[in-house]
């Protein structure tokens, strides 16, 4: 958790910092750093520097994994929640 609120802080966005923060971490990837806006090269930090440089196929398939699993858990939680609303 330490080190989660410490990157999300690196983020330039203060929403953004949080699930991409704990994201690179999972993926052990680093995420943002520099990157053109406007044709002008912006030299923003990486979130979660640690990590490899470059995400390649197999993170983008593990994240999108994540992502669903997350959407399951979601779910569940809503059902478990919604059903005995109902009774």
């Amino acid at each position: 958790m330490a080190a989660l609120r410490r990157d999300a802080g690196l983020h330039r966005s203060p929403n953004a910092g949080w699930p991409e923060a704990a994201m690179a971490q999972g993926l052990g990837v680093a995420l943002s750093g520099p990157r053109s806006y406007d044709g002008r090269m912006r030299d923003f930090p990486f979130v979660w520097p640690r990590g490899a440089r470059s995400p390649g196929p197999a993170e983008i398939d593990r994240a999108a994994d994540a992502l669903w699993r997350g959407w399951k858990v979601l779910a569940a939680a809503v059902l478990l929640l919604a059903v005995p609303a109902l009774f």
